[in-house]
């Protein structure tokens, strides 16, 4: 049986925000980014414990899209949900606060 996938609005502000700031220079590999992003957590329907867990966030779990964008999610089992949290440019000198 599937898991459902939600995206909060913080994942969704920070990816909108790192889709902009690429679309100033190559708007086209901004769609393309969003897209895949998109598409990578959609994916976790299926065996959404795949990822490994974050050590100093208990309950997080984070996957690497493109080298770069960090995508943290928290999995209810009970509930068969996947809670799609943050994407994160791991440029950043810092992780976001979850």
């Amino acid at each position: 049986m599937d898991f459902k996938v939600i995206f909060r609005d913080s994942f969704l502000d920070d990816l909108e925000r790192i889709v902009r700031r690429i679309a100033d220079h190559n708007p086209s590999a901004a769609q393309q980014l969003g897209e895949i992003i998109i598409r990578a957590s959609e994916g976790l329907t299926l065996f959404p414990e795949r990822y490994p867990k974050v050590r100093q966030r208990p309950g997080c779990r984070r996957f690497v899209v493109k080298r770069h964008f960090k995508v943290f999610y928290r999995v209810q089992l009970d509930a068969r949900t996947v809670e799609i949290l943050r994407c994160w440019d791991g440029r950043r000198d810092t992780d976001p606060v979850l």
